[in-house]
């Protein structure tokens, strides 16, 4: 019998010794018949009929015990549970059979081992292995040696060694021992698996998978994807951390509460996490955490993030975030946002973000910022913003914003700006201080109007009020906008004006029309405090010479709104009305019958 000094070293490295398969030993048969024999010489009677050696503690072994026992042609193991009653467990190692006490409470054993490639022998770093029962998992270091501590709950233990590429292996031992165990696993035959960079794998890809997650876990996730389990809950501090420990990312919980944060397969119930939560696959009711949430599959419920949440698929439900929010698929439902929001492919819903709304597919609902919303492609419903919105393709609704509105394809509905609108082609009515547009089949309404393919004059003419005027109209014969100047270079009738109007075409033939226009100019005097602002209705006949030339002329009836303005010396005398039938309303306010003539260009 060795001294317990050295049993305990021999003990050790038995235990982690790699080159036999189990229970060749304790299935070796004896035969005793013995009474009121002292135990450890019935242990030496039976490892000389099996040729082989005892080692145990002599501190938890009663050696001078006197025993009864009577077999025959039973196995070691049978043998010994009948004198130790099931209180002692066995180990094979070379030539010996070690007996370990069990402890009070809960066992534990190692399952130990070598994983090698079928086909070449070679050792294999980082393959797989688990238990399936109990979640337990580890991977093999660079010279292919695993070993697992199991909870000795079960009366079996499916042991599973896994790897990419190459087919999955599954044991089926009995439980209890430690044992050593030589797994060999051949390459997968069938075709190599494409990576989907798109897929669920994405999750430890993201900038917080790569700081949180383990080089060790993800090796894990990329061996036995194909495995999933469900729990009832995972409690965890950190990733790998917890109940299911390295196991976690391929569970589905239903209740997951997470000090720091966790990782897991899926969620199936409720996820909280203090600072942060990753889900590999999908997550479906409540997900909840102090600053970011990032789930690889769909999402369907309530996501809430003090900081960031990112879904890597689609969401269905409602989306808060203090900062921002992500959506890689589609979108259904909410989304809440602090500064910028963001869908991938299609929304159908709501955004309002405090900064940006983004959604770069299709738009069947409400996108409202508070500085600026970006469509991708169609937009079915409104943007609403701060300073500007822009659509990529064609738009039906509305789009209003603080400054200005971009629509690339058709727009049918109402674009309202302060500053500027844009459309490709406009099926509606454009209200802003500049309208622009391809094509118009509706209404520009603005300081300036310019259709690329609309109505497009330049205007030299004469008044009752100047003699030399110039205007630009631009936008459809149907509605044009008119910013016009003149002036009059006498030398006691100086004056300069700038002017602002709208007018409309009635065509009668191929060369006579009838334009209908009301303005507005201002006159300057000589000072700004004096200038005098006059009002006119104006109808022309138009007579069109050539396709780029038109003669027109007409009456106008012009309002001057200010009697009391004194011109400066050398500007033209504010009687406008006094050579032409004229009235007065009120003591402020003069009319009269004038008239206009000039040629349109281009």
């Amino acid at each position: 019998m060795l001294p317990p000094k050295h049993l305990l070293t021999f003990l050790f490295v038995c235990c982690f010794s790699l080159p036999l398969a189990a229970q060749q030993l304790l299935n070796k048969t004896v035969s005793i018949d013995v009474k009121q024999r002292p135990l450890s010489e019935v242990l030496t009677t039976i490892s000389k009929q099996g040729d082989f050696y005892f080692s145990y503690l002599s501190t938890i072994l009663p050696q001078d015990s006197l025993v009864n026992i009577s077999v025959k042609n039973k196995s070691v193991k049978q043998v010994l549970d009948i004198l130790f009653n099931g209180d002692f467990v066995y180990k094979e190692s070379g030539n010996y059979i070690i007996l370990l006490k069990k402890t009070q409470g809960q066992v534990y054993y190692l399952i130990s081992g070598i994983v090698t490639d079928r086909k070449t022998g070679q050792r294999l770093p980082n393959a797989s292995v688990y238990e399936r029962q109990q979640l337990i998992s580890t991977l093999t270091n660079n010279d292919g040696y695993f070993r697992l501590r199991l909870r000795d709950k079960y009366p079996t233990a499916a042991i599973s060694v896994s790897k990419d590429l190459y087919a999955d292996t599954s044991l089926l031992l009995t439980t209890g021992y430690d044992q050593e165990i030589a797994v060999s696993i051949a390459p997968a035959t069938y075709q190599l698996k494409v990576v989907d960079i798109t897929g669920h794998a994405r999750v430890e890809k993201t900038w917080l998978g790569n700081m949180f997650l383990s080089s060790r876990q993800k090796l894990t996730s990329l061996n036995i994807g194909g495995f999933l389990a469900d729990k009832p809950y995972q409690v965890s501090l950190t990733p790998g951390l917890g109940t299911h420990g390295r196991m976690s990312g391929q569970v589905v919980n239903k209740f997951s509460m997470n000090m720091l944060g966790g990782y897991a397969a899926g969620v199936d119930g409720v996820e909280i996490g203090t600072v942060f939560n990753i889900v590999k696959n999908d997550m479906q009711h409540v997900q909840v955490s102090g600053l970011v949430n990032i789930v690889g599959g769909k999402t369907k419920g309530v996501q809430l993030a003090g900081l960031h949440n990112n879904v890597l698929d689609s969401m269905k439900g409602l989306q808060v975030a203090g900062v921002s929010n992500i959506t890689e698929g589609n979108m259904e439902g909410v989304q809440l946002t602090g500064a910028i929001g963001q869908v991938r492919k299609n929304m159908e819903g709501v955004s309002v973000s405090g900064i940006g709304g983004i959604n770069r597919g299709h738009t069947q609902g409400w996108l409202v910022a508070g500085a600026f919303t970006y469509n991708g492609k169609n937009l079915d419903g409104l943007q609403l913003s701060g300073l500007g919105n822009y659509n990529k393709e064609d738009a039906h609704g509305a789009q209003i914003a603080g400054v200005g509105n971009i629509n690339r394809g058709v727009m049918k509905g109402v674009q309202i700006a302060s500053i500027f609108n844009y459309a490709k082609q406009m099926d509606g009515v454009q209200i802003g201080l500049v309208n622009i547009a391809d094509t118009v089949n509706g209404y520009s309404i603005g300081i300036i109007s310019i259709v690329r393919r609309g109505y497009k004059k330049v205007v030299l003419f004469s008044t009752d009020v100047l003699p030399f005027n110039i205007a630009w109209k631009t936008g459809r014969s149907e509605l044009y906008s008119i910013l016009l100047g003149g002036a009059d270079f006498g030398e006691n009738s100086k004056a300069w004006s700038l002017g602002y109007g709208i007018g409309k075409i009635i065509p009668f033939n191929k060369r006579l029309s009838l334009s209908t226009e009301i303005t507005g100019q201002n006159l300057f005097l000589g000072a700004w405090e004096n200038d005098a602002q006059i009002f006119r209705i104006q109808p022309s006949l138009n007579i069109k010479l050539s396709k780029r030339i038109t003669l027109f002329a007409g009456p106008a009836l012009a309002i001057y709104t200010d009697d009391s303005v004194v011109p400066m010396p050398g500007y033209k005398s504010t009687d406008f009305g006094a050579h032409y039938p004229s009235f007065k309303i009120g003591n402020a306010v003069t009319g009269w019958l004038g008239w206009q003539a000039g040629i349109s260009l281009f």
